[in-house]
Parts: structure tokens; sequence; C-alpha cells
């Protein structure tokens, strides 16, 4: 192969008093931010005199360490620090592409969480084993499993888009390993009885919220967005074309999350209350005096925590009655392509694997089936008794 124009040995040489150390320095190209050809000067210890006795064998580590900037596939790093790279690039091109929600989650996190701590680093030095630390310091510091796994989902995909650019060979988010998941809190059971306890005690209009999002499985964001043209009383359905975050609309979470649902007598109820005279069919369903859509989050703080904390129960917010819904769908015996269908999931392992639990009642039923199958009782022969028949009876036939 034949030498790069720019072929050279490097400036090896021996540094301290006491410890001495071998340092090589060289000269590196490199894109600076604004992506014009940057000659810089890099240094690097190879290591310790006492370890690396004889000059022959510190230039043999230089050599090995230069090869990969004196080869001819040699490709130019970026000195782009992250945050430029968030600010240039990853906002204004990644960000509008994105959900409303998704976009203010993934603002969030990276000013909040990784600007502060890697805003100033260049891309290109960000290892594997200082995400690691990042993140096993963030769930030391008091964060929950959960928000720290989010903050590397992040961090992946900021990396990611850099990766997809060229500025950095490989993502190092994607190489870390998330810290142990300590306890989790127990959430409330889902059990029939007291969630009929909890919906009759709520005000509106989280009443009529927590009722329909039991029935129906829809999110809270989707509810809140519906509107009267999207309901067909006639037929007993209703069409999810939109849902709402924060005041602002968008498109539902996915493209199976567009779906007609089903309503029963007690849904067509619980809307007709709301209908009042002279509706549009373009009004909210579920609006403020001023027509707005209602805040999930105020709702959630003000009503449902305050009711269900009466109760006792922990962990209990909108979504949570979305999974009561599909486990009460389960629980009756629904196939489970039906209930992916209800609740607009993309794959039904998303179903069986987050969104199916089991109800007290029926469990119990379960272990109380089981033992009667292997427990002897009086009522019945026993076990004992019913193998001697049957090898009796295979005796007598042969």
């Amino acid at each position: 192969m034949a030498r790069n124009r720019r072929f050279q040995h490097g400036s090896l040489f021996k540094r301290g008093t006491r410890h001495k150390v071998w340092v090589v320095r060289w000269w590196e190209d490199q894109l600076g931010p604004d992506g014009k050809l940057q000659r810089i000067r890099r240094s690097e210890i190879l290591g310790k005199v006492a370890d690396i006795p004889t000059r022959r064998q510190a230039e043999q580590i230089c050599s090995d360490r230069l090869r990969g900037v004196n080869s001819g596939d040699y490709k130019l790093q970026s000195s782009c620090t992250l945050s430029q790279f968030v600010q240039r690039n990853w906002f204004p091109e990644v960000l509008p592409t994105l959900k409303y929600s998704t976009k203010k989650h993934y603002e969030y996190v990276v000013n909040v969480h990784l600007i502060p701590t890697f805003g100033e680093m260049q891309l290109r030095l960000i290892t594997r084993e200082s995400v690691q630390g990042f993140l096993n310091g963030k769930l030391r510091g008091g964060l929950a499993w959960r928000t720290v796994k989010h903050i590397r989902t992040t961090f992946g995909t900021v990396l990611g888009a850099a990766e997809a650019e060229g500025l950095i060979p490989s993502n190092p988010a994607r190489k870390t390993r998330l810290p142990r998941r300590g306890s989790v809190e127990e959430k409330a059971p889902i059990a029939p009885d007291l969630i009929r306890e909890v919906l009759y005690a709520l005000p509106e209009p989280s009443h009529s919220l927590a009722w329909l999002l039991v029935l129906t499985g829809l999110r809270v964001g989707e509810l809140l967005a519906l509107r009267w043209r999207d309901i067909d009383f006639e037929r007993g359905s209703l069409r999810v074309r939109q849902t709402v975050y924060e005041g602002r609309f968008d498109d539902p979470k996915t493209q199976r999350s567009k779906r007609t649902v089903p309503l029963g007598a007690k849904g067509i109820a619980v809307l007709q209350r709301f209908q009042g005279d002279g509706f549009k069919p373009e009004t909210l369903v579920f609006a403020t005096s001023r027509g707005t859509p209602f805040s999930r989050r105020n709702l959630l703080n003000r009503q449902l925590k305050p009711t269900c904390k009466n109760f006792g129960l922990k962990g209990v917010t909108w979504h949570w009655l979305r999974h009561a819904n599909a486990t009460l769908l389960d629980a009756v015996g629904t196939p489970l392509g039906t209930v992916q269908e209800l609740l607009g999931h993309s794959s039904s392992e998303i179903t069986r694997g987050t969104y199916l639990h089991s109800v007290p009642a029926e469990a119990r039923k379960a272990v109380e089936r089981v033992e009667e199958l292997l427990v002897e009782t009086k009522i019945g022969p026993k076990w004992t008794q019913v193998a001697k028949e049957r090898k009796l009876a295979s005796t007598l036939i042969q």
C-alpha cells in the first residue's frame, strides 16, 4: 500500500521526573464544526518508561498508534462538540420530523441531562465508558430506572444521527448496558369491583373520561381530541383520528392507532350526557368553557390521583385505565388479535407483553382449579385409586 502523502513518524519523547512516561505527538487532519479541513496537533501518553524500557519498543508502539492516521483509508474525524451538533444539525433537522410529545420529551432530556455533561465534549471523544459512567451516576443520583432508560434512548438517538452523518465511527451509547433495575413500586390491582368504586367516586369530567377509557381502551390524548363528528350513535362506534398533547393536536401514535372502536350502551350513555343542544360536529366532546381541550396533567393531579389516594391506590394514571381495559378484555376471553385491534397496537407482542395483566379474582380461581386437580379430597376417587384401576383395566385387556 502506498504511503499517505502526510505520512509521519510522530515526535517521540520522555516526560516527567520521578515517574517518566513515553509521549508521542503528531499532526492530524480534522473537520472543523463548519465542515472545513483543520490540521491540529495531537499528543498521547504511550505508557510508563518502567514498562517500556527501550526506545525501540516505544517506537514500535508509536508506529502501531499512528498506523490508522498513515493508512490510505484513513477517515477524517470531526472536532464538532455535542452541543454544536445538537444546535446546528439535530434540533433543526430531526426534531421537526417527530410528534410534538416526542419532540418535547427529547428537548427536555437533551437540555437538562446531556448538554450539561457532554455539551462541550467533541463527539469523537465520547466513549462507551464515559456514557456508562454517566448512566450509572444518574441512577445513583436518585433518578428512576425508567428515566435513566429514556436518557439512554435519547442519547443513542442523537449519536445515531451523528454516526449517520459520518461524524463518529460508531454509536457508543448503544454499546452501554442499563444498570440493574431495583424493586418497582407495586401498582394498583386491576380488579373490576375496585375499578367500579373509583369510577363512581370521581368528579366530572374525570368521571366520564375514566369510564370511557376503561370501556374503550383509548389513550387519554385520543379521547381528549375526540369531536362529535367522530361519534356514530346509530352504529354505536367512534373513530380515532387525532390525539392532543398540551393543547397541540397531532396524528395518533401509529397508523394502526387510526381505528374505529365499538361502543356499548354504557359508553353511549356517558357520551350523550355531554351532547347538549345545538352542538357542532367540529366541537370537542370534552372541552373547557373556552372550547379548548382539558389538560390531562391537571385532571390527573387534581381529580384522579386524590380520589385513588382515598382508596389507598398507588400508581393509577390515565394509562393505567387503558391497561385495565386490555386486561378485562383478556379476562372475558377476547382473542389477542381483537384486543390488539381495539387498542390500536402495531404488534401483538406489545399487547401480550405489556398490556395484559392478571385479574386477582381470576388468578385465584386458576390456582384453585390446579389444586382441585392435584389435592386429594373426600369427594371422588383418589389419584392413587384411579391409577390402580387404570393399571388393572390394561391388564385385563391384555
